[in-house]
């Protein structure tokens, strides 16, 4: 059961509030969560300057996967189609040999001896 957006996604970030540090949002995720859903908007979370994660509304989530899950499905086929050409069988390839090895310490005693 997905539920199905009302109005258009709002993926926009506001650049002053919806991007923090992971700090900022391990101490105050309660109030992230709140903003997120309340502007129905996503919240970056940096680390070390870099984007890492966003914060969704669930609705926001839920409406972005029915999306991707639609645009994945398989699309009908047209009724008359060629049929496809055989594919070539595949290339087995010899085996390569592994690289000659190189003697340390331990190889040139068990040779010298």
């Amino acid at each position: 059961m997905t539920p199905k957006p009302t109005t258009a996604l709002d993926l926009d970030v506001d650049l002053e509030g919806g991007v923090v540090p992971i700090s900022k949002a391990a101490s105050s995720l309660a109030m992230l969560l709140k903003r997120a859903r309340e502007k129905r908007q996503p919240i970056i979370v940096t680390q070390k300057g870099y984007p890492t994660g966003v914060i969704l509304d669930v609705e926001l989530y839920t409406a972005l996967r029915a999306l991707a899950e639609a645009h994945s499905a398989p699309q009908e086929e047209p009724a008359a189609t060629a049929p496809e050409p055989e594919a070539a069988p595949p290339v087995i390839a010899e085996p390569v040999p592994a690289p000659a090895r190189r003697g340390g310490r331990r190889r040139k005693a068990e040779n010298e001896a």
